[in-house]
């Protein structure tokens, strides 16, 4: 009875450490959700939540951070850096009506330095709307920045039909 005890209590305590400490790999895919829930519009949503919200996004990037992103109808468009990233993001939320943005198959893997890490998954972005998204496959670089995953670099995945 007693082993039975001391083996519950220890199957408690790890499950109370894991909650308290997750690894990595899951705070990079809660940053990652966190990231595409503050990138969604609701509709006539108010011009300064827009704002405050392309503030919140920008936040989840490094200071140096680096897009190559292809937009649909436009070639490859580069953005360095957080004041480049905002203006576009602004730009982007003034033009949106509404935006829902939702990631699929997301893949993390966490470098042996546990200072850096890639990510690749789909995102699907509903917008102003719509009924047929935009679907494109991204590749992310992460970089942990006084203890916490900012996203350093974003360029679109080439598929066979790109």
């Amino acid at each position: 009875m007693k082993i039975i005890t001391v083996l519950a209590v220890l199957a408690l305590g790890v499950w109370i450490f894991r909650i308290l400490f997750p690894g990595d790999e899951k705070l990079i895919r809660k940053l990652l959700v966190e990231a595409a829930e503050t990138a969604a519009i609701k509709p006539n949503e108010n011009p300064l939540f827009k704002l405050a919200g392309a503030n919140k996004l920008v936040g989840f990037f490094s200071s140096d951070a680096v897009l190559k992103v292809e937009v649909s109808g436009v070639d490859v468009r580069s953005i360095n850096g957080r004041d480049d990233l905002l203006q576009a993001v602004t730009a982007a939320c003034a033009t949106l009506q509404e935006a829902k943005i939702q990631l699929h198959r997301i893949h993390v893997n966490v470098d042996p330095d546990k200072q850096s890490a890639s990510a690749q998954f789909i995102v699907t972005a509903y917008l102003n709307g719509g009924s047929d998204p935009m679907v494109q496959e991204l590749k992310l670089r992460l970089r942990k920045i006084d203890s916490h995953w900012k996203i350093a670099q974003v360029e679109t995945v080439k598929t066979l039909g790109m």
